[in-house]
């Protein structure tokens, strides 16, 4: 077996069938069927399960496919081993956080990362709080930026950032008429919340229930973006609770606050690192001060 099969195996798992993972290595796909021929008779089992559009794998498939993974891992920390310095991070990594993560706190960490590690590449996935979750325990992603301790026993979690979710609404709302809102004013007022799974909900919602308010929200809409909540509140159709990161000029925060909610921010990786990672996740944590 050659290290070149376990990486073709790979990429065909990734890329869904023979002829995108040839294109994506560079090969003719009777030359990719080849080394994947040789490398099933090496083993004397089928490893995958051609079918007209996609590939499966196999039972003995799946138990390689474990394997290899690792192999691939071993073969990353090596590489890095050999050609890192002391303070340089090379290779590709990958990070997945939410949306308020993604779109107002990753851009300029990553801007000035990229402009000190010429030799790195970086790609971010957007998740909510479980998707992010479950990249990083199958090993999808790199580093996940999550809330809240992660309790996993196979994830080393580091804080990163504080932040606050606050009431808002479009500034010209008619709820700014008042001097001074209390939380009786919102009892009438139409809500723009984000999806069940998201990490804003569910802190929310933790914050309400510890107020023990008889208070219930009118929900007008369910989003899964943090930009359609924030255009929906824009547009006057309803009360928002959004990150202080992710406030613009055309919105206006409601000044309740018992409403204000405190989070943390964690940047995730499975224990066992490449080396270049921890020099990431350091180079990461101590951007805060650039935001």
């Amino acid at each position: 077996m050659e290290f070149r099969q376990v990486r073709y195996f790979l990429e065909i798992i990734d890329q869904g069938s023979f002829q995108r993972a040839a294109e994506s290595l560079g090969l003719t796909q009777p030359a990719l069927s080849s080394q994947i021929a040789l490398l099933e008779r090496e083993f004397g089992e089928s490893l995958l399960e051609r079918g007209p559009r996609v590939v499966k794998l196999t039972y003995k498939g799946e138990i390689f496919r474990t394997y290899a993974e690792r192999m691939r891992e071993v073969w990353r920390e090596c590489e890095e081993g050999m050609q890192s310095f002391e303070k340089e991070i090379r290779g590709n990594f990958s990070i997945s956080a939410g949306g308020t993560v993604s779109a107002w706190i990753l851009p300029i960490i990553i801007k000035q990362i990229l402009k000190d590690h010429p030799h790195l590449s970086l790609s971010v996935i957007e998740g909510d709080a479980g998707e992010t979750k479950d990249l990083m325990m199958n090993g999808k992603v790199d580093i996940g930026i999550l809330t809240g301790k992660i309790m996993e026993n196979n994830l080393i979690s580091h804080e990163f950032l504080s932040d606050t979710i606050i009431p808002v609404a479009a500034k010209n709302h008619p709820i700014f008429n008042k001097k001074k809102n209390t939380i009786a004013d919102l009892k009438e007022e139409s809500f723009i919340v984000f999806h069940p799974a998201s990490a804003v909900r569910r802190a929310v919602e933790q914050k309400l229930r510890s107020l023990k308010l008889n208070f219930k929200p009118h929900i007008a809409m369910e989003l899964r973006s943090v930009e359609s909540v924030i255009k929906s509140v824009e547009a006057g159709l309803g009360i928002g609770f959004i990150s202080k990161y992710s406030l613009n000029e055309n919105l206006k925060q409601i000044q309740i606050p018992e409403l204000f909610t405190e989070r943390k921010f964690y940047v995730c990786y499975r224990k066992n690192p490449r080396p270049s990672l921890v020099l990431l996740a350091k180079e990461i944590l101590n951007s805060v001060s650039n935001l």
